[in-house]
């Protein structure tokens, strides 16, 4: 999601009327998926994107003449066939995909859906946008949002409102994306979830590889050591948080909760020791220790009651994919692309050994009409 960090800084400094593009439909095959977007300026700038650069130039040449009477989707096929849908366009690509994209004037401001979303990262809550992409003309582009604590935002015309709202309430609570039919008319229902919050134990120098990496996905790095806020500042200038704490302290200073992705490096077995009886027992996402499997296990057989099967499913020791990883560098995108597979529930094995589509869609919730 830190495309939408980007799109929404870039429109701060950006002057004059801009155009966003949101994929809100794909078939086939596609680089992106639905939520993909990209934002342009009448001059040719561009931020994010939609696909994998095959689409991008011709949407910034012909954007503000296709959206001068309003929203507008546009239907992209790449399949290299020379089929064309009626109101689409062909690309030989070859990559057998079809896809919608959503041109739209755009104004951020306190309704807007994208301010909406970051604001609800920014408070680590996940919400819903619902966006009509097809139906009746006056509907197309209308938006419809929700947040895990109770606050809506927008407002859908007719008989739109009642089972748009009931599919956005069905994904907030299932954390499913989809795009399809409901309500009369064709809706992307996206989930837009906080930032993954790391917290990494430790002070040492391959604590840095780890943080500028995450931090470059966008997700949120906090430093625990037992060393001064200040120092730690300055070692780890990519990270959003710093605790100064001893590890017989962690529960009282370190905030944790259930979408925690807490990383242990602190290279002290008497600290990790007084840390796993601390953090095993936790409800995190995931915990991982920095280490030879032989010491943590010896970790674990000291700890003062063991830990049940159920604790031990989410402890990754040694952390990290087996990529042949040497040096802080290399052990960085090690253990980042375990973090990633755990985010996306997925194993890290080989795309070319996978049997699905790379990117597997999510099942849609029955499909609603008026």
């Amino acid at each position: 999601m830190r495309e939408l960090d980007d799109i929404l800084r870039v429109r701060e400094r950006a002057s004059g009327p801009v155009v966003l593009a949101t994929v809100v439909a794909v078939s086939g095959s596609s680089y992106r998926r639905p939520g993909a977007r990209m934002l342009m300026g009448e001059d040719g700038w561009l931020a994010g994107g939609v696909s994998g650069g095959c689409l991008e130039g011709d949407l910034v040449r012909k954007a503000f003449f296709w959206t001068s009477g309003g929203p507008r989707v546009l239907r992209y096929d790449t399949t290299g066939d020379n089929a064309e849908d009626e109101g689409g366009l062909s690309f030989a690509l070859g990559c057998n995909g079809v896809v919608d994209i959503l041109l739209e004037r755009w104004e951020p401001g306190p309704g807007d859906a994208l301010t909406f979303a970051a604001d609800a990262r920014g408070r680590s809550l996940r919400a819903v946008v619902a966006t009509v992409f097809r139906g009746p003309e006056e509907a197309v582009g209308s938006r419809l949002m929700l947040r895990e604590d109770g606050v809506e935002a927008g407002k859908l015309s007719g008989g739109l409102h009642g089972p748009v709202h009931a599919a956005a309430t069905e994904a907030l609570v299932r954390g499913l994306p989809w795009s399809g039919a409901c309500g009369g008319a064709e809706v992307l229902v996206e989930v837009v979830e906080p930032a993954p919050p790391v917290v990494v134990f430790g002070g040492g120098f391959d604590v840095a590889p780890v943080v500028s990496r995450a931090q470059g996905l966008g997700w949120h790095l906090t430093v625990v050591a037992d060393r001064p806020v200040e120092l730690l500042r300055r070692r780890f200038p990519h990270a959003q948080a710093f605790i100064a704490s001893r590890a017989t302290e962690v529960l009282e200073k370190v905030p944790l909760s259930a979408r925690s992705l807490v990383l242990v490096m602190t290279h002290s077995l008497p600290q990790d020791r007084e840390l796993l009886a601390r953090l095993v027992p936790l409800p995190v996402r995931y915990l991982g220790v920095l280490g030879p499997r032989a010491r943590t296990e010896r970790i674990l057989r000291e700890l003062p009651q063991p830990p049940t099967a159920a604790l031990l499913e989410k402890l990754h020791a040694p952390m990290g994919l087996d990529l042949g990883a040497e040096g802080a560098d290399e052990i960085a995108l090690s253990i980042l692309a375990e973090l990633q597979t755990v985010l996306a529930g997925r194993d890290g094995g080989r795309l070319r050994e996978r049997q699905a589509p790379i990117h597997a869609d999510a099942p849609a919730p029955e499909r609603r009409s008026a």
